[in-house]
């Protein structure tokens, strides 16, 4: 009976002495989660997330955050606080939702947008001269789609010849 109780003992002291090491990196993160999501809101208007921020009036937010933090805001709160204050301009990220939905969907948009024009331009470019038909043309025969086949080899090779005899002249 007595080594069961001793060995409760351990386990309620390892687990207590485990859970208050975690604090500390549970602090830490969600401070860097902090620093992730806000703007620096100096005068100079740097114009960095907070995390890469160094100017003295980054320390001061710091600081701040860290208060809400320790006063048992979540990171969401502490956002909300600040974007309370200084508005959506203090986000390093625009909000998903209204009108600034359209940040996150424009540059998909365009890249395919761009894709389906280049992939159109290219094929332009690379259509043959003989290639577009007109639509007046008599429909081809049988025979004459045969001696086509030979065409465009003879074409080819006739062109070489009055290249060649050019470069000769």
């Amino acid at each position: 009976m007595f080594r069961l109780f001793q060995i409760g003992w351990m386990a309620l002291t390892l687990t207590l002495s485990v859970s208050v090491a975690a604090v500390p990196a549970w602090s830490a993160t969600q401070m860097d989660d902090l620093e992730n999501a806000l703007m620096c809101n100096c005068k100079d208007k740097c114009g960095k997330v907070l995390i890469n921020c160094t100017c003295d009036h980054s320390k001061k937010m710091r600081k701040d955050l860290k208060g809400h933090l320790d006063s048992g805001l979540t990171v969401k709160q502490v956002v909300k606080v600040y974007v309370d204050e200084f508005g959506e301009t203090i986000l390093s990220a625009p909000t998903k939702s209204g009108f600034n939905l359209s940040a996150w969907v424009t540059p998909f948009v365009a890249l395919v947008i761009g894709g389906v024009g280049v992939r159109q331009i290219m094929r332009k470019w690379i259509k043959r001269p003989g290639a577009a038909s007109s639509g007046n043309a008599p429909a081809p025969s049988a025979e004459s789609a045969e001696n086509k086949q030979d065409a465009p080899a003879s074409d080819f090779s006739s062109r070489v010849k009055r290249e060649l005899d050019r470069l000769e002249d």
